[in-house]
């Protein structure tokens, strides 16, 4: 009797009890990313063009033509290094718009330079490109903004395809977070046995998730080598669940030797996003510190004349990797008063602070030393703000408050952040204060971008002055 004489009866059996799986996604989702390039291009193009014929004289068409198929290239470019045509934007306008946006500014940046470099004999008048890229910008938004909408109904809901194959033999339990848009649990229990499988229940497992783009194994412990083994094979993104490392919160899983190891940390920032973000700090710094040195001297000679002591205060703060460095601020306080460990915050009307101090305390004006820090490398324009070592809330230290405190030193600290943007500053005087703190200092480790940092310095021009700066 030839062994896979049992091959087609049971594939039909199979196939039979099997639910409907969605198709993939990842046709669909390069139809759209590249119906996104061309809409793109299509506002580009419609910007421009109306932009020359209500604002400009007449000029060569082959001109008009080099010049708007020139600022296409550049969009292009800088949409693909910022990210513009990733299929995580495609359902999200929250990165769609800022990241088109962006690439719009940097495209139309680049287009000045290399016009100016080629020296284009006609030139595009400075009122036609200003308007031509305002209409692009109005296009760009607006287009982006419905595409998104039309992504979420073409893609059901989901970038990918996900099957989870719920194994129960062994104990195994069913969990209702499996279920979510573009998910389908199947109970493969009785349907597939990897320790025991042949070329018939392989070929219908394969048509089971030869659709999907991720498969996730639920199962018990002592099945996991099997199924293992079994997904090999299978030329797909395959994952077994693991519950038990939930508290470690592992990230991934990394080799040593010949030991396998639990990836637990990996830093918030690769290594090009850490020079380009080291770049502009040092250009930002230098710039501020040159355009502000009028007035740097006049607030050192106001704090001189003011109150005997140093012009500067310098007090250790806890930075990177959890190391302590010397913050620079300009003097607010009294000499004989200044608290350098951070136990007691300042309050309204405190006591401590000098007159030139409420004055520089109230516009931010007493930060700006910390620019030196930028220069140094302990600090970073945009980042979590750093703590005196022994702050506390309700008589609390902040790592006995937070456990995750000490989480946000994974990167450098900043003069501003998404906290202090988000009304989140002041004195810490109750729990909550440094909890809210320490999400949002997360947050924005967790989702960086140089471009939400430049995002976070335009808002900060907002808080400079706020109610709870004394």
């Amino acid at each position: 009797m030839n062994r896979f004489s049992g091959m087609a009866p049971f594939r039909a059996e199979l196939e039979a009890d099997l639910p409907l799986i969605p198709v993939a996604r990842a046709p669909r989702r390069v139809r759209l990313a590249f119906g996104q390039v061309l809409l793109d291009q299509a506002a580009l193009a419609l910007g421009f063009g109306s932009a020359h014929l209500l604002v400009a004289r007449p000029g060569p068409a082959q001109v008009f033509v080099f010049q708007v198929s020139l600022m296409m290239i550049l969009y292009v470019m800088s949409a693909f290094i910022l990210r513009a045509f990733s299929t995580d934007g495609l359902m999200m306008r929250s990165r769609s718009l800022p990241r088109a946006l962006g690439a719009l500014v940097l495209a139309a940046t680049l287009f000045t330079f290399f016009h100016f470099l080629l020296l284009v004999p006609v030139r595009m008048s400075r009122l036609e490109f200003v308007c031509g890229a305002a209409i692009w910008a109005a296009l760009l938004m607006a287009s982006r903004f419905v595409f998104v909408k039309h992504a979420i109904r073409a893609l059901g809901g989901s970038l990918y395809t996900t099957i989870v194959l719920l194994d129960r033999s062994g104990g195994n339990t069913f969990a209702s977070s499996f279920v979510g848009p573009g998910t389908t649990v199947v109970d493969i229990c009785g349907m597939f046995d990897p320790a025991t499988a042949g070329p018939g229940e392989y070929d219908a497992l394969a048509r089971l998730i030869g659709q999907a783009d991720r498969v996730v194994v639920s199962c018990h412990l002592d099945r996991r080598s099997d199924w293992a083994h079994a997904m090999r094979g299978m030329n797909v993104h395959a994952e077994v669940i693991a519950p038990e490392l939930r508290e470690v919160g592992a990230l991934g899983i990394a080799r040593h030797a010949d030991n396998t190891t639990l990836l637990l940390a990996r830093g918030p920032l690769g290594l090009r996003a850490r020079f380009c973000k080291r770049g502009f700090d040092i250009a930002f710094a230098l710039g501020t510190l040159l355009v502000l040195l009028p007035l740097l001297v006049i607030i050192a000679i106001a704090i001189k004349i003011d109150s005997p002591g140093p012009v500067f205060f310098r007090q250790p703060r806890i930075g990177r990797q959890n190391r302590v460095f010397q913050v620079y601020k300009f003097r607010s306080m009294n000499v004989n008063l200044l608290d350098a460990g951070g136990r007691n915050s300042t309050r309204r009307c405190d006591p401590r602070v000098t007159r030139v101090g409420q004055f520089i305390r109230a516009t931010s004006i007493d930060e700006l030393p910390q620019l030196l820090n930028v220069l140094l490398g302990d600090m970073s324009v945009v980042g979590p703000r750093p703590h005196a070592v022994y702050s506390t809330a309700q008589e609390q230290l902040f790592w006995e408050i937070d456990s995750r405190y000490w989480h946000r030193h994974a990167c450098k600290p900043g003069i501003t952040g998404l906290a202090q943007v988000k009304g989140l500053r002041g004195a810490t005087e109750y729990t909550s204060d440094l909890t809210n703190r320490v999400s949002a200092d997360l947050e924005y480790m967790y989702n960086w971008s140089f471009l939400g940092d430049l995002l976070i310095i335009f808002r900060t021009l907002s808080v400079i002055v706020h109610p709870k700066a004394y």
